[in-house]
């Protein structure tokens, strides 16, 4: 059968299965011995990497993808007047050759498509108001929510400014030109545009599709077949979310997909999964569909059983030819450091790394990072159980970093941390798991040499051994903070806590859990005084703070949320009946 598309699908698959056999004899050269079962062993190669179940994973997948390869080929060679089966469907979700030659034939935007695209935009909205709900239980900041894919505008019809829409009374809306129009679409959300506006002509639909849909969710709730049609009108698509798709969407489909993409826009520079099935063949089609715009790649958490040897994955997206700038793998398993050695080392540029929880990131491999990528390092977040001070050391080279995060600083001191001073652009700073952190590395970090003039996160976790003078210098020293924690802080009294209410005027988000030493009294001045901007405040496990001080002062101002001593949320039906404390 004679089509483009299958032409298109064959020469890719074949690059996807020479990217899998490279990977292949690169992990056959690193490999380790079998451990036999010796736990001193297994603990001594778990974090680096290959072993033999990634050489046979690799295996099945070139066996996958060469099986796809030659049903492809037997389909291009076969006449059309020959074909036996254009019903038959070619992997397991039904696509057929009569399906696929019906995706090359011109289409026409219609109401069927406007439809689909309404209901994935709305489950969107649903889905990211579920996540802007968590980020803000978790204490993120404003700034970090608004980094997120977050396309949905809350504007509605009725808020756009009168000064968008006047003008001469005889001129139709249409008449209006284009940049016009885009700046009046730009105040309404991307629900309402498909619904109220995409349906009343021709001209806005494709307006709307091809200029002003920059980002879209797909989940379950449209078949595989209808993803594939609406892909073919978003050519404005800069950013995909893929959602819930567990392990339902075969490589064919994928493949079909990407190439839907590809064809349809040159701009998509993000790609975020969230509950899907990930597996090598499925980045390998990334890499072969999207080199040279894709800068962005996000693997969210996988709430049920993910994809076990990333190694893999990192290792296939570790490509010289790709503008991958941004990556997002936090608490993926599988992570070894050959596979971070792979990635840090093959991309050209990263500003962006974000391995939370993965174990086997040591000083050696945030050398290799910071020695090749510290032009251009903006934003670092990884797991600090290998870390010892020495890391700290080569981070220091990276001075346009923005935001640094180290999970479970268990081995470091703290000696060198008044290295974070050098870090000018320094909006967001969070160090966790600081129990043997002394109190003169916390002296170092706010000597009092240095203003903190654009951090406004600082996310301190179980330092025990800060004092009140020590946070009076962080008052000092971060004058823009809007999020503060610290939490464990055995030696925090109401001293400092006063000292945070009184003059922490931008301050929105505080969590003080663990400190049992503070009473709170000064939230009798809340919102009246102080804190007028609060949104957040943890009081979790501080037993001196009374219930009825919490609960009063949510009467006062009940668009705080407030976390009292038991970690539950103190709402209208608390009746403040405990005036001794929690003990």
């Amino acid at each position: 059968m004679s089509s483009i598309l299958i032409d298109r699908l064959l020469l890719a698959s074949i690059n996807v299965k020479h990217r899998l056999e490279s990977l292949l004899n690169l992990c056959r050269i690193y490999e380790h011995p079998v451990c036999n079962n010796d736990d001193q062993y297994e603990e001594l190669y778990r974090f680096y990497g290959p072993d033999h179940s990634d050489v046979e994973e690799l295996e099945n997948c070139i066996v996958s993808i060469s099986s796809l390869i030659e049903n492809l080929q037997h389909e291009q060679d076969t006449s059309e007047d020959c074909q036996p089966f254009p019903n038959y469907p070619l992997c397991k979700n039904g696509w057929t050759l009569k399906e696929i030659e019906q995706l090359e034939k011109e289409q026409y935007l219609n109401l069927n498509i406007i439809n689909q695209i309404s209901l994935c935009i709305l489950n969107q909205c649903y889905e990211e108001l579920d996540e802007q709900q968590c980020l803000r239980t978790k204490l993120n900041n404003e700034q970090l929510i608004s980094d997120n894919l977050n396309p949905l505008n809350s504007t509605s019809l009725s808020s756009i400014p009168n000064s968008c829409l006047s003008c001469d009374t005889n001129k139709n809306l249409l008449d209006l030109p284009t940049e016009i129009l885009l700046h009046i679409f730009s105040f309404i959300s991307p629900f309402e545009l498909i619904t109220h506006l995409a349906p009343t002509c021709q001209y806005f639909a494709n307006l709307i599709f091809n200029q002003a849909i920059s980002h879209i969710g797909l989940s379950k709730i449209i078949s595989v077949f209808d993803v594939t049609h609406l892909l073919l009108y978003l050519t404005h698509l800069q950013s995909i979310t893929f959602i819930n798709w567990d392990n339902e969407v075969s490589i064919l489909t994928w493949a079909i997909w990407f190439d839907s993409i590809a064809k349809t826009t040159s701009k998509l520079d993000t790609i975020r999964f969230r509950n899907v099935h990930i597996s090598p063949i499925l980045i390998c089609f990334i890499v072969e569909y999207f080199p040279h715009c894709l800068q962005t790649i996000i693997f969210d958490y996988q709430h049920h059983k993910g994809y076990e040897k990333f190694d893999l994955i990192l290792s296939l997206l570790a490509d010289k030819n790709i503008q991958l700038k941004r990556i997002t793998a936090s608490y993926q398993v599988g992570i070894t450091n050959f596979g971070i050695l792979q990635l840090v080392n093959n991309l050209n540029t990263i500003v962006e790394l974000n391995l939370l929880y993965v174990e086997a990131i040591n000083d050696e491999t945030v050398k290799a990072l910071c020695d090749k990528h510290n032009t251009y390092l903006e934003i670092l977040k990884i797991d600090g159980a290998q870390l010892t001070d020495k890391a700290l050391e080569y981070i220091d080279y990276c001075r346009k970093l923005k935001s640094i995060m180290i999970e479970f600083c268990t081995n470091m001191t703290g000696s060198n941390f008044h290295i974070f001073q050098n870090f000018y652009n320094l909006k967001e700073l969070c160090l966790s798991k600081l129990t043997t952190v002394p109190l003169k590395s916390f002296q170092l970090l706010f000597n009092g040499k240095h203003i903190y003039e654009n951090l406004i996160l600082l996310k301190l976790g179980e330092c025990h051994l800060i004092d009140d003078d020590c946070v009076r210098s962080i008052i000092r020293m971060c004058p823009r903070l809007i999020d503060f924690t610290c939490t464990w802080a055995y030696g925090l009294t109401d001293d400092s806590f006063n000292e945070i209410v009184t003059r922490c005027h931008h301050l929105r988000r505080l969590s003080l859990v663990g400190c049992h030493q503070i009473y709170g009294h000064i939230l009798n001045d809340i919102p009246e005084k102080y804190f007028h901007d609060i949104e957040y405040l943890n009081f979790e496990q501080c037993n001196q703070i009374e219930d009825d001080l919490l609960v009063k002062l949510y009467k006062r101002k009940k668009s705080i949320s407030i976390v009292n001593y038991y970690g539950t949320s103190v709402d209208d039906d608390d009746d403040g009946g405990g005036g001794e404390g929690n003990f």
